[in-house]
């Protein structure tokens, strides 16, 4: 049997402007990305971490603080300088984080550095204002999963900053493990938690307004400590502090799991409903938490050297994490949130939810499968199938999202 629940927040004007410029953003990361897949054109690293941060920073991220806007506000009105705030943050956010991008495809220290402490000064806005929206808020597993999220993207965006300043011949007392431990907050600490909480409250939206159990408690914690853990391990470059990691988010991952597996495997796989997305952005986070931990264990037992060298780990892994969690979990995540938001106008071109749906994960996944196979035929196959779905998608949900300012209407059918 199905049912709909209905949220609501003040912040819709801002929600929509932060996913609709997530959206114009990402249309650069994937035209990168389906010339890059197809082998068309060999992009310079300049070019490559252009592609990565517009996607990690003007997509991902724009669309994270979006659903942090929402869950933070429901049913917890905001006043004064915390109704204004967010508007510009926004705006600045959206400024900063595509300025950001450009600036690494002009391989400008100076402008890296420039736009990586505007986006760092926009991120810490927003976490003061979700630090100051929690005083009163029931504390539930989604909105603790959230919180965690933010703190880590904090954590992680200071210590991108603070790897531009050693490139610029400051902080040099730093190992040169700073580098490391930018993207191992990101991905490991910031996304895995994102989209836990994500895909939980989506599924169940009343998850949101209940006091966390002490199993939603170490769902959260855990993996918090356990990136903490993998991130000193890192700077330290020590194999032993990094293989501690694991425990702590496999534990984390089978609560999750024991959780939330009846309502993954109850999503309406075959209609049109967000709730598809965030099922299968579960699945992908088991994944890539799976790539995690092979990763770890390789890295701890020495198949990368003695002592060990990040250089040695295969390229093909780091792509397959990446794009498991970039595109399967995260994206899977947000297109279930933005087809939420733009709910007034899914009866244009409801084919497109199909064509994304199936698209962009059947594209995923063969795209991995290449990768891991390093067979480059089956990757230019599954690149544009997963590129030109996505495409589609960004061209319908900015159709979709032109509709007057309200409240949000957020539907969501969950099989009981």
């Amino acid at each position: 049997m199905s049912n709909q629940t209905t949220q609501t927040t003040q912040f819709r004007s801002e929600i929509k402007l932060l996913l609709q410029a997530g959206l114009l953003i990402f249309t650069f990361t994937v035209g990168v990305g389906i010339l890059n897949g197809l082998d068309v054109v060999d992009f310079d690293r300049k070019m490559l971490m252009a592609h990565v941060h517009a996607g990690t920073l003007g997509w991902i991220t724009l669309g994270f603080i979006a659903a942090c806007l929402w869950i933070f506000s429901d049913g917890q009105a905001a006043t004064g300088w915390r109704a204004s705030a967010p508007r510009w943050l926004g705006v600045a956010a959206a400024v900063a984080m595509a300025f950001y991008a450009y600036a690494f495809y002009t391989g400008n220290l100076d402008l890296r550095l420039a736009g990586g402490s505007l986006t760092l000064a926009t991120i810490v806005g927003f976490y003061a204002w979700i630090v100051v929206q929690m005083r009163g808020a029931t504390l539930s597993t989604p909105r603790l999963g959230m919180f965690a999220a933010a703190t880590t993207l904090t954590l992680g965006a200071v210590l991108g900053v603070m790897a531009g300043i050693w490139l610029k011949g400051g902080l040099q007392f730093l190992p040169s493990g700073i580098f490391v431990t930018h993207p191992t907050t990101m991905v490991v600490g910031y996304l895995v938690l994102a989209g836990m909480a994500l895909s939980e409250w989506r599924l169940d939206p009343e998850s949101a307004q209940k006091p966390a159990s002490k199993a939603g408690w170490a769902q959260v914690i855990l993996p918090f400590v356990g990136v903490l853990v993998l991130t000193a391990g890192a700077l330290a470059n020590n194999p032993m502090v990094i293989g501690m990691y694991i425990p702590f988010q496999v534990i984390g991952i089978i609560i999750y799991l024991v959780r939330l597996g009846r309502k993954m495997l109850a999503a309406p796989w075959l209609a049109g409903s967000p709730a598809r997305h965030y099922a299968i952005s579960a699945v992908f986070l088991v994944a890539n938490v799976g790539l995690i931990t092979y990763l770890i264990v390789n890295f701890v037992s020495g198949a990368y050297g003695d002592p060990p060298d990040f250089a040695l780990i295969p390229s093909w892994l780091i792509f397959a994490m990446d794009h498991a969690m970039f595109i399967g979990v995260m994206t899977n995540g947000l297109f279930g949130l933005v087809s939420e938001v733009a709910a007034e106008r899914r009866s244009l071109w409801p084919w497109a939810d199909h064509v994304l749906f199936w698209g962009m994960n059947v594209g995923v996944v063969g795209f991995v499968v290449g990768l891991a196979q390093k067979s480059a035929i089956v990757k230019e196959v599954f690149s544009p199938i997963m590129g030109t779905a996505i495409l589609i998608a960004i061209v319908t949900y900015t159709l979709r999202l032109q509709t007057r300012p309200g409240v949000v209407t957020a539907q969501v059918e969950r099989m009981q």
